[in-house]
C-alpha cells in the first residue's frame, strides 16, 4: 500500500496573511458531509459547499453536495462537465464557498494533487483526516486551508475556529455519486 507521505509539497515562499473573511456553517451541513464522506467507504470522496454571500464577503453553506465524481485510495476527480451540472442547478445567488474532501490517513495538508484540482482559489478548502471518521470536534483535526499568492495555506487551528463558524439552520443535500 502506499504512503501518504508521497503526497507531501513543498513549504509556502510567501507567508500567510490572516484573512477576515467568515464562513458560517450549519451542524446540518457538517453532519451531512461527514456522512457523504463516509459513504464513500475506503475512498477518497469531494463535498463541495454553496451557499449566499453578504455585501462583505461572508458566505453561509445551505446546500453540500456530493457531485459525480472517480473515487479512489489516494484521490478524487470531479469533471468539468459534473461541476457543470451542480453550478447550473443553483440558485441564482448561491456561490460556491468551500470545497472538502477526505484523505486515507492522518494527514490534513494538502497534495500537490489537491492544488491542482481545487475548484477555485477563493474558497476554503477542507481536509478531513482518515476518510471522515474519527472526527474531533469541528474545526478541530481538519486541516482548513486558504489559497494566497497561489498557494493553500494550512491555517493554524485557532485561525481556522475564527474563519469557520458553526451555526444552526438548514441545509439542501445532495449526493450525485
Amino acid at each position: 500500500m502506499r504512503s501518504e507521505d508521497t503526497f507531501r509539497r513543498v513549504p509556502p515562499t510567501v507567508p500567510y496573511r490572516p484573512g477576515t473573511l467568515v464562513l458560517r456553517v450549519p451542524k446540518q451541513a457538517l453532519a451531512a458531509t461527514v456522512e457523504l464522506l463516509q459513504r464513500a467507504g475506503k475512498k477518497e470522496s469531494g463535498v463541495l459547499w454553496y451557499g449566499p454571500r453578504d455585501s462583505a464577503g461572508n458566505g453561509t453553506v445551505v446546500y453540500v453536495v456530493a457531485p459525480r465524481q472517480e473515487m479512489s485510495w489516494g484521490n478524487y476527480h470531479i469533471s468539468a462537465e459534473e461541476l457543470a451540472r451542480v453550478v447550473h442547478g443553483l440558485s441564482g445567488d448561491w456561490k460556491p464557498l468551500a470545497q472538502v474532501h477526505s484523505h486515507p490517513g492522518i494527514l490534513i495538508e494538502h497534495s500537490p494533487y489537491d492544488d491542482r484540482m481545487a475548484i477555485s482559489t477563493r474558497v476554503l478548502s477542507l481536509v478531513f483526516p482518515n476518510y471522515g471518521r474519527k472526527a474531533k470536534t469541528f474545526p478541530t483535526g481538519i486541516g482548513v486551508h486558504e489559497c494566497q499568492d497561489g498557494y493553500w495555506h494550512l491555517l493554524n487551528p485557532a485561525t481556522a475556529r475564527r474563519r469557520i463558524i458553526v451555526t444552526g439552520g438548514e441545509v439542501k443535500v445532495e449526493d450525485f455519486r
